[in-house]
């Protein structure tokens, strides 16, 4: 088996990072951050080049979720793969703004997010 897969989970909410984080880490490589420059602190020690990228929209005070994708894509040494979790009422319309490659919603289903992080990363075993 090779490496695991690595994903940078990016939310504000100290309970659903650490929901999301326990439910990825099962499988997965996590590293999480709680705002988007923390984020991109987070993704400058990965190389801008995790597999996966799970982000809330609203992250409080600072940088969006957006923002973070937009800059983290421009960064991104591979496809940047990015999924949405998110409450935001808009959520749909700027998940495809951009160019996300899965929205859920919240409150998440913890066997829904680990299935999309499998589908967005086929494995070569």
């Amino acid at each position: 088996m090779g490496e695991k897969i690595r994903v940078l989970v990016v939310e504000d909410d100290a309970d659903t990072l650490a929901a999301v984080a326990a439910t990825l880490r099962e499988e997965f490589a996590v590293w999480v951050a709680r705002t988007g420059e923390q984020a991109l602190e987070v993704a400058e020690e990965l190389g801008f080049n995790a597999d996966v990228v799970v982000i809330d929209l609203d992250l409080g005070r600072g940088m969006r979720g957006d923002q973070f994708a937009a800059e983290y894509r421009r960064r991104a040494l591979g496809p940047a793969r990015v999924v949405v979790l998110s409450g935001v009422p808009a959520a749909y319309q700027i998940a495809r703004q951009i160019r996300a490659a899965a929205i859920l919603p919240k409150p998440f289903d913890a066997d829904e997010l680990v299935r999309t992080v499998r589908v967005l990363v086929p494995r070569a075993d």
